[in-house]
């Protein structure tokens, strides 16, 4: 199986593969409250179960990377697989270092970033919806930036941006299972 195959099937597997993860690490975690926590405090120092967050965290980064090089390789993406760096980066760096807020940021921004510049890209070429995954994305952003003030935590947010982003990656796993170049 070729590289664009085989991204495209991950791809697609993604939203599947995040919510088995997240029920394992929350269940792991009792005490987790999506409105009063991050995520990332699954993964802090103090939680002695962090592991699973982290672990889960940087398997799910390393899985998300094949279907982003495989955008890559397919003129589908510019951005996405620094965003699965990133994204690794953040289980790697617990909360409480310096570096876990920047890579949480940067991957939001560069993934969404992504999204709207392919989706403007796809539009350009013809291709159905293509301006409305640029418009999602923009939407998401500052949905997510709006939740920050509503609830506690920054679960909901996260899980708001992580929505998206696991929808685009069925759309392009889609994409690329038709063997679609840009």
């Amino acid at each position: 199986m070729n590289m664009t195959r085989l991204g495209g099937y991950i791809a697609l597997a993604l939203p599947f593969i995040f919510t088995v993860g997240l029920s394992i690490v929350i269940h792991h975690n009792p005490w987790f409250s999506f409105t009063d926590n991050a995520l990332s405090d699954m993964g802090s120092l103090k939680n002695p179960a962090r592991w699973w967050f982290n672990g889960f965290l940087m398997v799910y980064a390393l899985i998300t990377l094949i279907p982003a090089i495989a955008a890559f390789r397919n003129g589908l993406s510019y951005l996405m697989p620094a965003a699965a760096v990133f994204l690794f980066l953040v289980g790697v760096f617990p909360e409480e270092k310096a570096l876990h807020a920047p890579s949480a940021v940067l991957f939001y921004i560069l993934a969404l970033t992504d999204i709207a510049i392919i989706g403007i890209k796809l539009g350009r070429s013809g291709v159905k919806f293509g301006y409305l995954w640029s418009i999602l994305a923009v939407a998401t952003f500052f949905a997510m930036l709006y939740l920050t003030r509503v609830f506690k935590g920054l679960a909901i947010p996260e899980l708001v941006g992580a929505t998206t982003i696991m929808a685009w990656f069925v759309y392009i796993g889609l994409l690329l299972l038709k063997g679609f170049k840009l």
